[in-house]
């Protein structure tokens, strides 16, 4: 390990996996902040030379203004958004993600909704518990996925994944939008490529957002595209949360705009009970756990851990979101 190690790495949150943690702690320092407050961040990073950064916990600009000594930052998983990037980048700090672990899992969370919804499997579950499922079953519509049409919007590791799995394991009509990727992807996976956007709103059964979370995307479903969706169609959201209205989708569900909708990611985390969204009856929700599997969150924290020493050592992290900065 190179000048510095002998600084601790900071932990903003526990490590998805206690691998992950014993990796560092058999070579770095380590100090873990298990609930951060903005503070004890300041604090903790004046004398730190890595920081590691779970959801929700954020990493803004001004937590980076006296982090003197700090080199490397790393997320929990693939996404960055709760580090202010351009502040680590305008002070040399190599900032890294976790990429690949949460495709399958994300991806069979996303397919897990479709099919609590196709077959309703979660309100049948509930009245025969009760005892009153036989009369009660023919109120609940329940349908087939095969032959269906699923818009995927976002055509990443994970949209490309969903969409290979329900072209080839339910024989689904795949509509892909991402005018990001060339539409031989869309074709590998078995989906058409479609260039208009409304196409996803007006053919859909199913709408499933994978997309990045940036200025473009940010808010790109409210109102006009909920009343564009047919009126039995679901939408599944295991993105993130911002790209969706919550406001809008409640008035949607509420008003019968669209039949129902499945979320594992909010406009606002952690989702509480005052949320427009809770006690609906036509919602699924989970709390942010797509990606949370077993083998995924040990793979994220090992890679995490990884990524963090390979920095303080001078070697080159292979998952670095802002590359410029490394010399």
């Amino acid at each position: 390990m190179s000048a510095g190690s002998n600084l601790p790495v900071v932990l903003l949150g526990r490590m998805y996996h206690p691998e992950g943690e014993q990796h560092l702690r058999a070579q770095v320092p380590l100090e873990i902040l298990e609930q951060p407050t903005p503070e004890r961040v300041k604090t903790a990073l004046r004398s730190a030379s890595g920081v590691f950064v779970r959801y929700p916990n954020r990493l803004p600009a001004e937590a980076l203004a006296s982090a003197e000594h700090l080199r490397i930052i790393s997320t929990s998983g693939r996404g960055t958004d709760a580090i202010d990037i351009a502040a680590a980048t305008a002070r040399g700090i190599a900032v890294v993600n976790n990429p690949a672990f949460g495709t399958v899992p994300v991806a069979e969370h996303t397919i897990g909704f479709m099919l609590a919804f196709a077959k309703s499997t979660i309100p049948l579950n509930r009245l025969t518990h009760a005892g009153e499922g036989w009369p009660a079953q023919p109120r609940y519509r329940r349908i087939e996925l095969r032959g269906k049409t699923l818009g995927i919007i976002g055509l990443g590791n994970i949209g490309e994944e969903v969409a290979r799995c329900c072209t080839q394991a339910f024989k689904m009509r795949v509509l892909a939008y991402d005018p990001c990727v060339p539409p031989a992807k869309a074709e590998r996976a078995g989906a058409q490529w479609i260039s208009d956007l409304g196409r996803i709103w007006r053919e859909s059964d199913f709408v499933s957002l994978h997309p990045e979370l940036n200025d473009e995307t940010r808010g790109m479903v409210g109102e006009p595209q909920l009343r564009a969706m047919q009126p039995h169609a679901i939408l599944i959201n295991t993105a993130r949360g911002a790209i969706v209205s919550t406001q809008a989708l409640a008035a949607a569900l509420r008003a019968g705009w669209i039949a129902g909708a499945a979320l594992d990611t909010f406009e606002s985390e952690p989702f509480t009970a005052d949320n427009p969204l809770a006690g609906l009856d036509n919602v699924i929700l989970s709390p942010h756990t797509g990606g949370l599997t077993e083998e995924a969150l040990r793979g994220m924290a090992l890679s995490a851990a990884t990524q963090i020493l390979q920095a303080l050592r001078g070697e080159r992290p292979p998952h670095l979101v802002n590359p410029q900065i490394w010399r």
